[in-house]
């Protein structure tokens, strides 16, 4: 789907992206099974993946990833503002589906940026 060659450097600010979502995921579920003390890390990994997200619309621009990476970062990057402010304004009928979407688009972009070109 890229329509440019995806760079060695964008390929691992994707893979951090992922294993950022991937890590929110596991520390809900910690949360959400009784313990408290996930909810705090939880917190912080947002405001990294917030950060990875960000970085992630610049290097894809900066390497000219193409405009489907560019514009689903862009996308990325402003669901993932409002999944956290869902979160701290406890909105879980929407900060829940809208971290499953988060990792479904996460993963499509990392598969697509590990695709053979």
């Amino acid at each position: 789907m890229f329509q440019t060659l995806v760079m060695p450097t964008l390929r691992i600010v994707i893979a951090l992206h992922a294993l950022g979502i991937v890590a929110q995921a596991i520390l809900a579920g910690q949360f959400l099974s009784g313990a408290l003390e996930p909810v705090r890390f939880h917190e912080w990994t947002a405001w990294v993946v917030l950060v990875i997200a960000a970085a992630q619309i610049v290097v894809a621009f900066v390497q000219r990833a193409g405009l489907a990476l560019a514009i689903t970062s862009v996308f990325l990057f402003v669901a993932e503002a409002l999944q956290t402010g869902t979160g701290y304004g406890r909105f879980l009928g929407v900060h829940i589906p809208l971290g499953v979407l988060l990792f479904g688009a996460v993963s499509w972009q990392l598969f697509e940026a590990f695709r053979p070109q």
